[in-house]
């Protein structure tokens, strides 16, 4: 079973914790209490994910800066994310 062991030693070898998944989890200790301590778990999901997009650069400046307008212009309301 040459492609099985090839496969299982892939997949042994992968780290438990990653930096990336540690640098996520230090970025919600910023988000969570101290700064925003008041958000939504829908929003805090939200911010959080939207870093990481941004750092992979997933998404665009112009994008976020369309979006903040819209909002700032708009209703006021939480926006609802789908789960």
């Amino acid at each position: 079973y040459p492609c099985l062991s090839c496969m299982a030693l892939n997949y042994l070898t992968i780290p438990a914790m990653s930096v990336d998944v540690e640098q996520l989890f230090s970025k919600g200790c910023v988000v969570l209490p101290y700064l925003h301590n008041r958000l939504l778990s829908q929003s805090t999901r939200a911010l959080l994910c939207l870093g990481q997009w941004s750092k992979l650069g997933l998404v665009k400046d112009e994008d976020l800066h369309q979006v903040i307008c819209e909002d700032l212009e708009g209703d006021e309301s939480e926006v609802e994310l789908p789960d």
